[in-house]
């Protein structure tokens, strides 16, 4: 008997400094709201494919050779982004150095 296929994440090393120095550049330019959750992250590859997607699906109207190649190279940077950033991501979320810890809230003193 065979124990169950663990998944892909589970069998990466972890981040090497290279990769954890991406990791904190790609964080650093990317809104914070936007990707502290996987959900988020797939809703902002969503806003970043689909002006390709549009570029594409605009074509048989406008019978426009360069807007098709200009819809495809978009939605093509979009999914190339997603595929190397979620990556990271999911390993960093592994590795516990992703979400950040949340701010403990500070009380403000009572103003008189």
């Amino acid at each position: 008997m065979t124990g169950a296929a663990l998944p892909a994440e589970t069998l990466q090393p972890p981040l090497s400094e290279a990769e954890f120095a991406r990791f904190t550049r790609l964080a650093a330019r990317l809104p914070r709201p936007w990707i502290l959750s996987p959900r988020r992250r797939r809703l902002l590859f969503l806003g970043l494919a689909a002006p390709g997607f549009a570029g594409v699906f605009a074509t048989p109207l406008h019978q426009n050779l360069a807007l098709l190649m200009l819809g495809f190279a978009l939605f093509a940077a979009a999914c190339v982004f997603r595929a190397r950033s979620e990556r990271v991501f999911a390993r960093a979320e592994a590795a516990a150095l992703w979400p950040p810890s949340p701010q403990p809230w500070r009380e403000s003193p009572p103003h008189a």
